[in-house]
């Protein structure tokens, strides 16, 4: 049995790491997705009209969407920018969109489909996940490039 040495250390480190960004980019996912939902539940239901649509790539597969979206509440117009983690909801400049509206914080707003004024917050767990994954990855190649190379040859 062998035992541990310290040159497997910064692979242990790279994979607890990578867990923890990993796991904490779930946990921050349910968060958002519980005060979107709860916004949408009991927020101040208004028409707004979209201004803006701006959609980009981050990745070879993922598109990222954000709206620009104008509406008033209590007589005081507010202009905003939504986004979503997911791009499945295709709107258009002029589209009319119903929004939940914060009651306490007229500026916070979100859509049924997802999309809220949370904007970076909305996309920082995919971002998380993915550097989790990408660390996680990049630990275990190390490590079986390191197993290759201490295989006694014959």
């Amino acid at each position: 049995m062998s035992g541990f040495d310290g040159r497997r250390l910064p692979v242990v480190v790279a994979v607890v790491l990578g867990g923890l960004l990993f796991g904490g980019g779930l946990l921050l996912s349910a968060r958002l997705n519980t005060v979107i939902d709860e916004r949408v539940r009991v927020g101040v239901e208004t028409t707004g009209r979209v201004v803006h649509v701006e959609r980009y790539q981050l990745g070879r597969s993922t598109t990222v969407t954000r709206l620009t979206v104008e509406y008033a509440l209590n007589g005081v117009r507010h202009r905003e920018t939504l986004s979503s983690d997911l791009d499945d909801v295709r709107y258009r400049d002029g589209d009319a969109v119903i929004l939940h509206v914060d009651r306490t914080d007229a500026t916070k707003a979100a859509t049924a489909e997802g999309y809220a004024t949370e904007d970076l917050l909305v996309r920082s767990p995919t971002f998380l996940e993915a550097a989790g994954i990408i660390m996680i990855m990049l630990a275990a190649a190390r490590l079986t490039r390191r197993g290759r190379g201490s295989l006694p040859t014959p």
